[in-house]
């Protein structure tokens, strides 16, 4: 790639000009979707809850009000809140007063409860109120993280280790690699890997600066990933490991902590489960010789402060005196505690070997100053760059692991991402660096020889080869035409049109929905008697407004096959990292304009067609999608090796 920047300082401070941009347009979506929308729409949207209910109160670690909140089953429908995100407690007051906000943090949040950490001194009366609820807020924070990271990553000296780092991850330094033999115990760490994998964790020991490990879907990365970080354990005390996502950083604390790796969760995991508990800062303290005395101290703290709360309004002085004593001794005890959970965690920080953060997550005021031999960014592909410079500033040597092939990071601003702001560090490593900078995994554990195949022409210069228990496998092992592994439904020349919808701006096509309600039907009438178990189907969409309708239609299939079989129906973002034997793609663009739109990024196509093992069924208009390039290429080999099937065969 030609760089445009004579010096990596100017390189770095048009990316910081681009995340202005990009925190502008934030900033300005949220006011217009939070701040100038109705409630009932931000309901709607997923991103209000109301009304809620206050189920309880408590203090939390570090001496913060804790919250949890319920909303009326009847409003479940899906939300956009979720763990470590910003949001505010709000009184729908009544006409005329003002609409007072109490902010906080997300700890947790499922589907209908959430508990949300504030900070504040005494809590309002109006918590305790009925029109309560709860909008998502604007993360300044996050912006506030990545602009710092830049500022020191762009001011940093060539002749220092994020100096270093900067010029070599960017192009402007050539990276170094020694020959050192690994250490004598790294073979059995790598013992059970295949060859492609085996390698990139002997190359990556011998990067000095920096080194990317190219896993493509099915190949394992995880596993590598953590193999690579034991095998860094047998030289270092201690690492970093970050994602861009809480759920990405839950799923490494959890393989990590399998393999035996002492790991501890900095900052809040996505969903408080048995596996992520025991290795939360939370569960350290809760699970430590001193806990009962924590915890008496916290509900003596809280009951001074709730007889502090009983005073309304100062009646007379010794009232006054009263309150701001009982506020005083609470403030003395939360300090005691403080104190207690601090000696608690710096006992851990000591035995911790893995860190496990998110990229914003690494800023952490308990890895404040702290310095690390290895740092590993895992979802590379997926990292905003600003973000990544987070945990590099705390990095002697940095890995990155991941795949720029499946989805970019999240840009919401269309210029920011015009002039650069999608293109992420480990693209910008891969594209500046040398062949000796990368290791790609080879072998795919997933998927069907026949649906691997496309994307491994196509993205991985043929490179991928299926590991031979799932060449040639299929559901129950028939080889009939009905069980074909890749099938294409065509529905040129049918009129099921893309339809558009105003008031969501979305698309979808409801007769390319009944279609694959009907081919799934009709497959089930020759195929239900191999069932020996609830069959799993994924059905995926580009097109939310497709996903929510699919919703609807599998939800009555499920009805008629008895829990014989269960749907799951999302976004290609949403199936990110998941996998299902038998799936369902609905292209939904349909018209006589051939436009494809949100189908020309290629790269979410890549991670639909390659969440399937065992059958894959992609449902599209042939006829609007040729003429672009990829889909012409895709085409073709629907043709050459898929059952190709015309909609007209299944009439309605």
């Amino acid at each position: 790639m030609q760089k445009k920047f004579t010096t990596p300082a100017e390189e770095i401070a048009f990316l910081e000009k681009l995340l202005g941009i990009e925190q502008a347009e934030d900033l300005a979506q949220y006011q217009q979707q939070v701040l100038e929308t109705p409630l009932k729409e931000r309901q709607r949207k997923g991103s209000t809850w109301y009304p809620v209910r206050l189920a309880d109160t408590r203090i939390g670690t570090g001496g913060k009000y804790v919250l949890q909140l319920v909303r009326n089953s009847e409003f479940n429908q899906p939300h956009q809140f979720q763990s470590g995100a910003s949001a505010a407690l709000f009184w729908n007051a009544p006409a005329g007063q003002k609409t007072p906000q109490l902010p906080g943090t997300i700890i947790s949040v499922d589907q209908d409860r959430m508990e949300i950490q504030v900070n504040t001194e005494e809590l309002p009366d109006w918590v305790d109120e009925r029109l309560i609820g709860i909008d998502l807020l604007f993360d300044e924070n996050s912006y506030r993280e990545m602009k710092f990271a830049l500022g020191k990553i762009r001011q940093a000296d060539d002749k220092t280790r994020p100096g270093r780092l900067r010029n070599v991850l960017l192009g402007y330094e050539e990276a170094i690699f020694s020959s050192k033999k690994p250490a004598p115990e790294t073979e059995e760490i790598i013992r059970n890997l295949n060859e492609s994998q085996r390698q990139a964790v002997l190359k990556m020991l011998q990067a000095e600066d920096a080194f990317v490990i190219h896993g493509p879907p099915g190949t394992g990365k995880t596993t590598t990933m953590v193999s690579a970080v034991r095998a860094a354990l047998t030289t270092a005390t201690q690492v970093l490991v970050c994602a861009p996502s809480n759920a990405a950083a839950d799923l490494l604390t959890e393989r990590l902590a399998a393999s035996g790796v002492k790991v501890l969760r900095i900052g809040n995991p996505a969903r408080i489960s048995e596996e992520i508990l025991p290795y939360t800062m939370d569960h350290l303290i809760g699970s430590h010789g001193d806990a009962k005395e924590i915890k008496r101290l916290r509900k003596l703290a809280y009951e001074l402060k709730r007889m502090a709360w009983s005073y309304k309004k100062y009646y007379d002085r010794s009232e006054r005196e009263q309150k701001q004593a009982m506020l005083k001794e609470a403030r003395s005890i939360l300090q005691q505690i403080a104190n207690m959970e601090q000696y608690v965690l710096d006992q851990a920080r000591g035995k911790t070997q893995a860190f496990v953060a998110t990229l914003v997550g690494a800023s952490h005021h308990f890895l404040k100053d702290k310095k690390f031999e290895w740092v590993f960014i895992d979802e590379a592909g997926q990292a905003l760059e600003p973000a990544s410079w987070i945990p590099v500033l705390k990095a002697n040597r940095l890995v990155l692991a991941g795949d720029h092939c499946q989805l970019p990071p999240t840009v919401k601003s269309k210029e920011a991402a015009k002039q650069g702001l999608e293109q992420t560090l480990m693209e910008k490593f891969l594209a500046r660096s040398s062949e000796e900078s990368r290791a790609m995994l080879e072998v795919q554990y997933r998927s069907h020889r026949d649906i691997m195949d496309f994307s491994s022409a196509y993205f991985y210069q043929n490179k991928l080869q299926p590991w031979e228990g799932v060449a040639s496998h299929r559901l129950w092992n028939e080889t009939t035409e009905a069980n074909s592994p890749l099938v294409f439904l065509d529905t040129a020349g049918t009129g099921y049109e893309e339809r558009f919808h105003p008031e969501t701006a979305g698309l979808s096509n409801p007769g390319e929905a009944a279609l694959l309600i009907r081919h799934f039907s009709a497959w089930m009438e020759i195929n239900e008697g191999f069932l020996k178990q609830q069959l799993q189907i994924a059905v995926i969409s580009p097109y939310r407004e497709q996903v929510e309708l699919l919703k609807k239609e599998t939800a009555v299939l499920e009805k008629q096959f008895g829990n014989k079989v269960k749907f799951r129906c999302g976004t290609v973002d949403g199936f990110q990292g998941q996998e299902a034997d038998l799936v369902y793609i609905s292209l939904v663009r349909s018209n006589d304009r051939r436009e494809i739109g949100f189908l020309r990024d290629i790269r979410r196509m890549n991670v639909a067609i390659t969440r399937a093992r065992k059958r894959l069924v992609v449902i599209g208009d042939s006829a609007t999608l040729a003429g672009f390039g990829f889909y012409d290429e895709l085409l073709d080999y629907l043709q050459k090796k898929a059952q190709y099937q015309s909609a007209w065969e299944f009439p309605e």
